[in-house]
């Protein structure tokens, strides 16, 4: 499902920890937490770095999860990192967008939780802007799994972006 740009970042990953306790046969409380290195003398391909996939039979609900970046307070580097997942299809879809000065942390937590369902991936796609520094970036993230529905799920997501500021939102009205 990985092509191979987010396949090569998945294995760039410099660190990766993980938790698990099991609240009972239908239900896991996980937090995981991983690392990687931005910046100008880092190799990558693309921004995307899958994090965990969603296994079989499965359902994650996102509660909570955090950005940090390593080194000193530098509000002249900053690092977005934006939230998002990969499809079962094996496409990158935005979540939330978020960012952090190179040395910062920020904890967010959603106003509701945020579904994944069986074979997607969490994915963090990580920006870097201004100074051309290299930085470490970490995200933890904590979710329950728990036993997807019996029932086939119907998803869909929409992809738009302008060409220019006369474009207009394709919605109705």
């Amino acid at each position: 499902m990985l092509n191979e740009g987010l396949f090569f970042n998945y294995r760039s990953i410099r660190s990766f920890t993980t938790y698990a306790c099991e609240v009972d046969e239908d239900t896991v409380e996980r937090e995981i937490s991983f690392s990687v290195i931005v910046g100008p003398s880092v190799e990558r391909k693309g921004d995307v770095f899958p994090v965990y996939r969603v296994p079989p039979g499965k359902m994650i609900w996102l509660s909570d999860w955090s950005f940090n970046t390593g080194g000193p307070l530098n509000r002249e580097t900053s690092i977005g990192g934006s939230l998002g997942r990969i499809t079962t299809d094996g496409r990158y879809v935005y979540v939330l967008n978020c960012a952090v000065d190179m040395g910062a942390m920020e904890i967010f937590s959603p106003s509701r939780l945020i579904r994944y369902i069986t074979g997607e991936w969490f994915a963090v796609c990580f920006h870097h802007h201004g100074a051309p520094n290299d930085v470490s970036c970490r995200a933890t993230f904590r979710f329950t799994e728990v036993a997807a529905p019996t029932a086939k799920l119907r998803t869909q997501y929409f992809n738009w972006g302008a060409r220019d500021r006369d474009d207009r939102f394709p919605g109705p009205g």
